[in-house]
């Protein structure tokens, strides 16, 4: 795979697609309701993460991305099952959304629940704010293309 694409994962409500959109690679703003293909991203609906059966079709899908990005809401706990980035086949960064609404309890819980999924490297940010953003756009080699 030539291209640098980028699949985000993670709970119904985790603002997946706000991040892609605030990263500048989509301009979708529905619900994602199947896997999306926008140019060098790959949207994912929640439920594809909610539910087990389909955690086939995520990892099968990982292996057209160079990254996946693994999301969680900290005002909504959720648990990820243990070591899942091991099945992933792109390099895994956890991005804790909702910086901005979120006390430094609830990102640390999420933290700690994505790190339980095998994540070794997580962003803090918010795709309303702006907070994170550019870092993880930098670390992403996104830089320039962020709105």
């Amino acid at each position: 795979m030539s291209r640098r694409r980028l699949m985000v994962v993670g709970p119904i409500g985790a603002g997946k697609t706000a991040l892609l959109r605030a990263l500048g690679l989509t301009s979708c703003s529905s619900k994602t309701e199947a896997i999306s293909f926008c140019g060098d991203a790959v949207d994912t609906p929640g439920e594809f993460f909610e539910i087990p059966r389909f955690y086939h079709t995520l990892i099968t899908n990982s292996a057209r991305a160079s990254t996946v990005l693994l999301v969680a809401d900290p005002k909504r706990p959720v648990r990820f099952p243990s070591m899942f980035v091991k099945a992933m086949r792109g390099s895994v960064i956890g991005v804790v959304t909702k910086a901005d609404l979120a006390s430094e309890q609830e990102l640390d819980r999420a933290a700690r629940a994505l790190q339980g999924a095998g994540v070794r490297e997580i962003y803090r940010v918010s795709s309303v704010s702006g907070q994170g953003i550019q870092d993880l756009a930098r670390r992403l080699g996104l830089e320039g293309q962020t709105p």
